[in-house]
């Protein structure tokens, strides 16, 4: 079945995308801001900070996966006019985020010796671990914003999820100009001074998300009925597939970070400061996964799977197009871009061909972002995550430490197998969405179904 791209949809992904884009750039802006003051202490520093936050990072995912499990069974509620049914699967959510983020709580205190098995240099393994020290208690708050935020895009919510991120951002700032520095008297505490900025910002998001989604529950007359197994083990049997997938996909980015360490404290420091960009436009694309997966399971729990399959399209035409032009952006001003941060002469120099290797996976990276969501919306969750393993662990990571440390490319040669796995992804995504088009086409399901096939 051939699907022509649809403008009313795209309209409708990309009012949702907007807000959502908003928040997602503005969730990377914390490590942007943390940066720009961490910089000013040198490219150990700097180190530190990029090391300990894609260490979190790569956790923390593994949680937000498993909570966004709620995206396509809350959309198929709203859809099929069961707000109820929405509240009621965001409560079993809550519950599954404070049990996952218990684990990764823990699972954090082993960073240490990680870092000493794989060789990273000592200094910034040091002020990574005193980093992730204060950062991991975040993943309590973070988890609860991310059930809240998902509950909340089902619904076509998006306003609440632009006030938390600039309370949060502001939170971060300040704290940051706070507490690494000593400002206004305060200690002057320098990498650890900014994991208590975003710890603090975590728990502002989640406060204005929280009292949000309860408002919403409020208008609806939302009454829970009890714990129900079922929906619990709906929302996680959706989400384990769904955060293994992005911890597959982070996880080789962190093992990537982890092996250039190896290199030197300030070749970590222009990896470092190049994936924080490429970071920086991957929340458009990002955003405009979570409003696919929004909107393709509305349109199924209307039972149009035309308009579902139209919004995924629409989705992914427009984070392509975007990350088309960051790229040429990112290849066209590199030394522009990069002094952006303050860094000095010599991690610029080494940052420059990552940035260029960054410009070629753009496309892709956009690409597989979108359909991701996408196929999350239409409740698949399961093969992705096969597709990110193929991708990521049996080409990208084969073919990036064979350029890297075998034919002694080091920083760029690992940065090729990024884009090589960034590429098979992006392929195999797209071949697996056009299947489960035409699948869901011939397929009637019952619209109000809260079950969706993986």
């Amino acid at each position: 079945m051939k699907i022509d791209f649809a403008w009313p949809e795209a309209r409708s992904v990309l009012r949702l995308a907007g807000p959502i884009a908003l928040t997602q750039i503005g969730m990377v802006l914390y490590g942007t801001i943390d940066m720009l003051f961490v910089g000013r202490l040198g490219p150990v520093a700097i180190a530190s900070v990029g090391l300990g936050s894609m260490t979190y990072f790569t956790c923390f995912v593994v949680g937000m996966g498993v909570v966004m499990g709620i995206d396509s069974h809350s959309s198929k509620a709203f859809g099929a006019g069961r707000p109820d049914l929405c509240g009621q699967l965001l409560v079993h959510t809550l519950v599954l985020a404070l049990a996952v983020a218990l684990p990764i709580f823990f699972l954090f205190g082993l960073a240490g010796t990680a870092f000493r098995f794989i060789g990273v240099d000592p200094r910034a393994a040091e002020g990574a671990v005193g980093y992730l020290a204060v950062l991991r208690w975040g993943v309590f708050p973070g988890l609860c914003f991310v059930a809240c935020r998902q509950f909340l895009q089902s619904m076509s919510v998006t306003t609440p999820l632009l006030v938390a991120i600039v309370a949060g951002n502001l939170v971060n700032a300040f704290l940051d100009w706070l507490l690494v520095f000593g400002s206004l008297g305060a200690p002057k505490l320098g990498v650890p001074g900014s994991a208590f900025a975003t710890l603090a910002a975590n728990a502002t998001m989640f406060a204005v998300v929280g009292l949000s989604a309860w408002g919403r529950l409020r208008a609806i007359s939302f009454k829970f009925h009890g714990w129900h197994r079922r929906l619990f083990i709906d929302v996680a049997a959706l989400g384990l597939p769904a955060g293994a997938a992005m911890a597959v996909e982070v996880a080789v980015f962190s093992l990537v970070t982890a092996l250039v360490g190896r290199l030197g404290a300030e070749t970590l420091a222009a990896h470092q400061l190049t994936l924080n960009l490429a970071s920086l436009t991957f929340m458009v694309p990002m955003g405009l996964s979570h409003a696919a997966s929004a909107r393709v399971g509305q349109a199924l729990g209307r039972g149009d799977q035309r308009a579902a399959a139209a919004s995924g399209r629409a989705a992914a035409i427009m984070g392509v197009t975007f990350m088309a032009a960051t790229g040429v952006a990112f290849a066209s001003a590199p030394r522009f871009i990069l002094g952006l941060f303050g860094a000095d002469d010599t991690v610029i120099k080494a940052a420059t061909p990552l940035l260029y290797c960054g410009a070629a996976f753009q496309v892709f990276d956009g690409a597989q972002a979108v359909l991701t969501g996408a196929l999350r919306g239409l409740g698949s969750t399961r093969r992705p995550l096969l597709i990110n393993l193929l991708g990521h662990w049996l080409i990208g990571l084969p073919i990036g430490v064979t350029l890297g440390f075998g034919l002694k490319w080091g920083a760029t040669g690992l940065w090729l197998g990024l884009v090589a796995g960034l590429a098979s992804v992006a392929v195999l995504l797209w071949r697996e969405w056009e299947r489960m088009v035409l699948e869901t086409a011939s397929v009637a399901e019952p619209a109000a179904s809260v079950t969706a096939p993986v």
